[in-house]
């Protein structure tokens, strides 16, 4: 009996003793919020934009193909992975995209890009589970 009037007594002092604190006192201003916000739904955009051109490209379809894969099925998929995964895959498909050649022959980028598919394709299905 004796532990549980101590308890409401501490408890009742940190009550008093606290200031109040107001509706408006936040850690992260409303603009500032917003302002991330804003930023975060941009790069999810401009990474998802970049996977699906990607996914767009001939050689990904014969890549998909080749695996067993539908890039149509893929590119549906990739709006359910988390914004770190998309952000790694997006990094992936650019640098294939923007030096496609970089001194690798033709079998090389075509495993390459295949590695890129199965990734793909390992990602979607563990968002969907």
């Amino acid at each position: 009996m004796r532990k549980i009037l101590t308890v409401l007594a501490f408890g009742a002092c940190a009550v008093l003793v606290a200031p109040a604190a107001r509706a408006q006192d936040h850690v992260v201003g409303r603009t500032d919020l917003s302002a991330r916000l804003s930023a975060a739904e941009q790069a999810r955009q401009h990474d998802q934009a970049a996977v699906d051109r990607f996914l767009a490209t001939p050689e990904a379809r014969s890549a998909a193909a080749a695996v067993g894969a539908d890039t149509s099925r893929l590119s549906a998929g990739v709006a359910t992975l988390g914004d770190g995964e998309l952000s790694e895959l997006a990094l992936r498909a650019d640098a294939l995209q923007g030096d496609p050649v970089a001194g690798l022959d033709n079998d090389i980028r075509t495993l390459l890009m295949i590695f890129l598919i199965v990734a793909i394709v390992i990602l979607v299905l563990q968002a969907v589970d």
